[in-house]
Formats: structure tokens, sequence, C-alpha cells
């Protein structure tokens, strides 16, 4: 595994850019679905759901993704863990 803390200072810069990371892969389906059926229902004026439009029918690919993003924040938790661990044993 990889070394993703190694000073104090990355707790406030690289914790927080990866769990949004994470965090944005895991609800991609869902940004782009509701945001192609906006502009789908702004130029045609007609309401969108799964029936009648494609955007609405790539949340449900959510019921992948999510699973995925839980065990990629999972693994990242344990790595920063670790990693925490290392930094505090090196300081001693």
């Amino acid at each position: 595994m990889a070394i993703i803390i190694k000073r104090k200072k990355h707790y406030l810069t690289r914790l927080p850019l990866h769990i949004f990371i994470i965090s944005f892969i895991a609800f991609l389906p869902v940004i782009i679905g509701v945001g192609g059926a906006w502009i789908t229902e702004l130029t045609t004026g007609k309401s969108c759901n799964e029936g009648n439009c494609i955007w609405m029918v790539l949340p449900w690919f959510t019921l992948f993704t999510f699973p995925i993003g839980g065990i990629a924040f999972l693994i990242y938790i344990i790595i920063v863990i670790r990693d925490t661990v290392k930094l505090v044993l090196k300081r001693n």
C-alpha cells in the first residue's frame, strides 16, 4: 500500500481532496443523469423520467458505483490510519 500521509500538512490537503474524489465518482451517475435530464427538460419543455428519457436511467448505475465507492473509501481510511500510526511512531 502506498504512503498517502507523509506530513501533518497532508491531513488538510490530501485527505479532503481524496475523499471528495471518491464521493464524486460514487455519485457521478446521479450528477450526470440529473444534469442531462434538466437540460433536456429546458430544451424540450417535457418532463423526463425513466420511461421517456435516457438521462434518468443513468442514476440507476449508482447501484454499482456507490458500493464500489464505499469499498474504495474503506480501503482509503485503512491506509490513512496505517500512515497515521507510522507517522506517530516515527516522531516518538
